[in-house]
Formats: structure tokens, C-alpha cells, sequence
């Protein structure tokens, strides 16, 4: 809403109100006017930097609001974060409660495959360290130096 539109709403509730009349003294439209403009009105000019005295250097800023600069936090973000959550809506209660197993159900560490999805076995983990290194000469060895390329 503009000032001029606030303006002339806030002219109208007081002015209108007849509570407000018959306890007060009446009071002006011009006066509601200069004392919506004194509440609402441009904020007073910022104080100048002083002037410099003899060799001083005088560096001066204007202060800013430095919130748009600032990065939403990781639980802002997450939509199930309090913060999240914080906007007045309600929500159905947690009947699990904290802590509890979320999951599909299981039975521990039980895998009976045809009733069951079983995880895949687990992947071959080998020592490439433990073989011996190619014989000189040898088609590894060449493959190994760029010589031949691989299959």
C-alpha cells in the first residue's frame, strides 16, 4: 500500500470513528495528516561524515541491512526442519515418535529369499597391492608401459 493510500485510510478510520469522537475533542483532518506523516513518513536524513582536520583521512559508509547477504542455513532449507514446519499450519502428530525405526518392517539380520527382498552380496574387495608385480618382457609389462595396447 502506498503512503498516500495508508494515508488517507488511517484520515478515514479516525476521522469516521465515532468513539473516538465523542471522547476526544475533534480533531482536524490536517492534524491526523501531519501526525500520520511524523509515524510514517520518510525516515530522517542520516547524519554527514565530518569533515577531515588536516591530514586525516575520513572514510565513512552508510549503514546497510546486510540480511539479504546472508545464506539460509541447512535446517532452513530442510522442509522438515523446525523452521520448516514453524508456519501456523497444523500438522497430524508423529504416533511413532522419535527414535522409532521408520523403515520397512524386518526381521534382523534374517534374509529368506522368495519372501524377502535380500540384499546383494556383498562386492569382492581385492588387495591390488598383494600381486606381484609382471615379469619383464611380458605382455602385462608391455600393456603396463603403454608398449601394446590392452584387450
Amino acid at each position: 500500500m502506498s503512503r498516500s493510500a495508508g494515508l488517507a485510510a488511517l484520515i478515514i478510520i479516525i476521522a469516521g470513528n465515532p468513539a473516538y469522537s465523542q471522547d476526544q475533542r475533534p480533531v482536524t483532518a490536517e492534524q491526523v495528516a501531519e501526525r500520520a506523516q511524523e509515524a510514517y513518513g520518510p525516515p530522517p536524513p542520516e547524519p554527514e561524515c565530518a569533515p577531515p582536520e588536516g591530514d586525516e583521512i575520513v572514510v565513512c559508509a552508510r549503514e546497510q541491512d546486510n540480511s539479504q547477504f546472508r545464506v539460509k542455513s541447512s535446517t532452513e532449507l530442510d522442509p522438515e526442519s523446525e523452521e520448516a514446519l514453524a508456519d501456523g499450519l497444523p500438522r497430524a502428530p508423529d504416533v511413532a515418535g522419535p527414535g522409532i525405526f521408520k523403515g520397512p518392517a524386518t526381521v534382523g539380520g534374517l534374509c529368506i529369499p522368495g519372501l524377502q527382498k535380500c540384499p546383494p552380496p556383498p562386492a569382492l574387495i581385492i588387495d591390488l597391492s598383494a600381486l606381484p608385480e609382471a615379469p619383464e618382457g611380458s605382455d602385462a609389462d608391455k600393456v603396463g608401459k603403454g608398449e601394446i595396447p590392452g584387450r
